[in-house]
C-alpha cells in the first residue's frame, strides 16, 4: 500500500448525488497515482470508485468526499461490504507500506507474501493484510483465477527490471553509464507513483547490497 494526499475541495457532482461521475474520477485518479490503492495495479481498464467504508445506502457517507478511493474491479470486489476497519491510506500519520511487508517469489504460481512488519500489529494492520492476501492470492473463482493470473504477470515484469536493474549495479565490469542508468531505474520504482512500488521498497530494504551501497535510495521513503 501507499500514501497520498486528498486535495481540498469536493467534487460537484457529490451534492447531486453522483459518486461515480467524471470530476470525482477526474480528481481521484492523479490522487492515487492511477493506482488502486489496495493491489497498487496501474494502467486500470476496470476502474472502480470505491467506498472505504460500506455506505448501506446511507448518503451520508455514500457521497461523502473523504470516502471515495480508486479501485480495480478485482480489489473492489474482494473488499466488498465485508472488510471493514482498515489501514487508511490518507492517514498522513502512518506509513502504510512499513506497517505491511509484501515479497512476490520468483514462480508465478507461488503465493504473494502479505505479513504484517510487527510482531504485534494493530487491529487495522491485521484486517488489511487478510485483505491483501485475497487482493493477491485468491483464485477461488474460474474468473479470479485469470484476473489474478494478469496482476501476477505485471508484478512479474517489474520484478524482472528491478533484478536486472540489481545485477547491474552488482556486476563490477558494468560502465559507469549503465551503472548510473541502473540506479535510476530502481530509484524510479522506489517512488510511490510507480505500480506496486510498496513490493520494490521490501525489495531493496531486504537487500544489504543495495542498502549499504546505495543508502540515499531510501530517502525517499
Amino acid at each position: 500500500m501507499f500514501n497520498v494526499i486528498r486535495p481540498n475541495g469536493i467534487p460537484a457532482s457529490l451534492a447531486k448525488r453522483q459518486y461515480n461521475h467524471t470530476d470525482v474520477v477526474s480528481v481521484l485518479k492523479p490522487m492515487f497515482y492511477g493506482k488502486c490503492y489496495l493491489c497498487e495495479r496501474d494502467e486500470i481498464q476496470d476502474v472502480e470508485v470505491e467506498h472505504f467504508e460500506p455506505h448501506m445506502s446511507i448518503d451520508a457517507v455514500k457521497f461523502d468526499w473523504n470516502n471515495l478511493y480508486y479501485a480495480c474491479s478485482r480489489c473492489n470486489s474482494l473488499k466488498s461490504s465485508t472488510h471493514n476497519g482498515l489501514l487508511d491510506c490518507t492517514d498522513s500519520s502512518i506509513s502504510v507500506f512499513r506497517e505491511i511487508i509484501l515479497k512476490m517469489s520468483v514462480a508465478t504460481n507461488d503465493d504473494v507474501i502479505v505479513k504484517a512488519s510487527s510482531q504485534t500489529p494493530s487491529d487495522a494492520v491485521a484486517k488489511t493484510v487478510a485483505l491483501l492476501n485475497l487482493c493477491y492470492n485468491s483464485t477461488n473463482t474460474a474468473l479470479r483465477g485469470v484476473s489474478r493470473e494478469v496482476l501476477i504477470e505485471q508484478m512479474y515484469g517489474n520484478m524482472v527490471a528491478f533484478i536486472t536493474n540489481r545485477a547491474l549495479l552488482k556486476k563490477t565490469s558494468t560502465g559507469r553509464t549503465i551503472k548510473r542508468d541502473a540506479k535510476e531505474g530502481i530509484e524510479a520504482m522506489l517512488e510511490t507513483k510507480h505500480p506496486f512500488s510498496a513490493f520494490w521498497r521490501w525489495q531493496y530494504l531486504n537487500d544489504s547490497f543495495l542498502t549499504q551501497t546505495y543508502p540515499e535510495l531510501e530517502e525517499g521513503f
